[in-house]
C-alpha cells in the first residue's frame, strides 16, 4: 500500500462534504464564431465579473476544492464557503477567466484532462461542438502559479459511468493523476468526473487513487449530496440572475428548484441578462 492510499482513512466521512460547488466550462466574449452548439456552457467575461462581484457583496468565501475538503475535515470552514470550478482546462480560462479571478483575489479549481494537454476538446467536437484549445503543461503551470488549483479530469475525458475494465479505470484515475503531477511538478488532490456522472466502480477507483474530493454534476447519475467523492455541482449558465447564483452559491438551489415557480425562473433569467449587459 502506498503512503497516499494509507491516508484515505483520514479523509472525510461519506456524508461530510456540504460546501456548495459551482461549475463553469468556457469563459469567452460574445458573439462566438462559429456559434456553440451548447451555449449554456459559455459565459462571457462580463458575466463572470458580475457574478464574482455579487459573491463578494453577499460575503461568500471562495475556496479551492482541495482547501474546502481539507477545512471540512478539520472543521475550520468559514461562514458561507463556496467553490468555483472550471472544466477541461481550456485556454479561454487563462485568457478570460483568470484575469477576473486574479483581479479580485478569488481562488478557483481548474480541471485538466491529463492525456490531452495542449490538444483540444475532441470529445465535444465529435458531437458537433466548436473546437476549443486546451492549455499545455506550461500553461497549466502558469495558471497554478497564479493561485489556481489544478485538479484532474481523467486521462482522456472518458465517461466513467460506463462499464469499464479495471485497467481503464485505473488509467483514468490513478494514472491520470500521476501524469498530471509529473507535468505540473506538484501534487494533484482533486478529481472531476467527465460529463459529470459516475458509477460506484468509478467512485471507488477515485477514492483508492487518493483524491481528497471529486465532483460530479447535480442530478447526474452517481452524484450524491454530502459524499466527498461524488459532490454534486450546480452549473452556472449565461443569463442567470443574481438571485439564482446566490441560491446556488448558498446550497439552496436544489430545494428551491423543486418548488412551483409559475414562470419565475424565466423572468429571473431575463433580468439576469439585463444585469450582465
Amino acid at each position: 500500500m502506498s503512503e497516499r492510499e494509507g491516508l484515505i482513512g483520514d479523509c472525510l466521512p461519506e456524508d461530510g462534504f456540504r460546501v456548495p460547488v459551482l461549475m463553469y466550462h468556457h469563459v469567452e466574449p460574445a458573439p462566438l464564431t462559429p456559434p456553440p452548439r451548447h451555449p449554456e456552457s459559455y459565459v462571457t467575461p462580463a458575466e463572470l465579473a458580475t457574478q464574482l462581484d455579487l459573491l463578494e457583496r453577499r460575503r461568500l468565501v471562495p475556496l479551492t476544492l482541495a482547501e474546502a475538503a481539507e477545512r471540512a475535515l478539520s472543521r475550520t470552514l468559514p461562514p458561507r464557503p463556496v467553490v468555483l470550478t472550471f472544466d477541461d482546462g481550456c485556454r479561454c480560462f487563462a485568457e478570460h477567466a483568470l484575469p477576473e479571478l486574479s483581479r479580485r483575489g478569488v481562488p478557483a479549481t481548474l480541471f485538466a484532462v491529463a492525456g490531452e494537454l495542449g490538444g483540444s476538446n475532441r470529445w465535444d467536437a465529435r458531437g458537433g461542438e466548436r473546437l476549443e484549445k486546451l492549455l499545455d503543461a506550461e500553461g497549466l503551470r502558469r495558471v497554478a502559479e497564479g493561485g489556481v488549483e489544478v485538479g484532474c479530469h481523467g486521462a482522456h475525458h472518458a465517461d466513467l459511468s460506463l462499464p469499464l475494465a479495471a485497467e481503464e479505470l485505473a488509467a483514468e484515475t490513478r494514472g491520470a493523476r500521476a501524469a498530471l503531477e509529473e507535468a505540473l511538478g506538484q501534487p494533484v488532490e482533486t478529481f472531476c468526473y467527465p460529463y459529470g456522472r459516475l458509477s460506484e466502480a468509478a467512485r471507488r477507483a477515485v477514492r483508492e487513487a487518493g483524491f481528497s474530493a471529486a465532483v460530479a454534476i447535480a442530478d447526474h447519475p452517481g452524484a450524491s449530496a454530502g459524499d466527498p467523492w461524488a459532490v454534486p455541482r450546480q452549473p452556472v449558465r449565461p443569463g442567470e440572475s443574481g438571485f439564482e447564483l446566490w441560491l446556488k452559491a448558498r446550497g439552496f438551489y436544489p430545494a428551491w428548484s423543486r418548488l412551483p415557480r409559475l414562470g419565475l425562473l424565466s423572468a429571473l433569467r431575463r433580468r439576469g441578462r439585463k444585469e450582465a449587459s
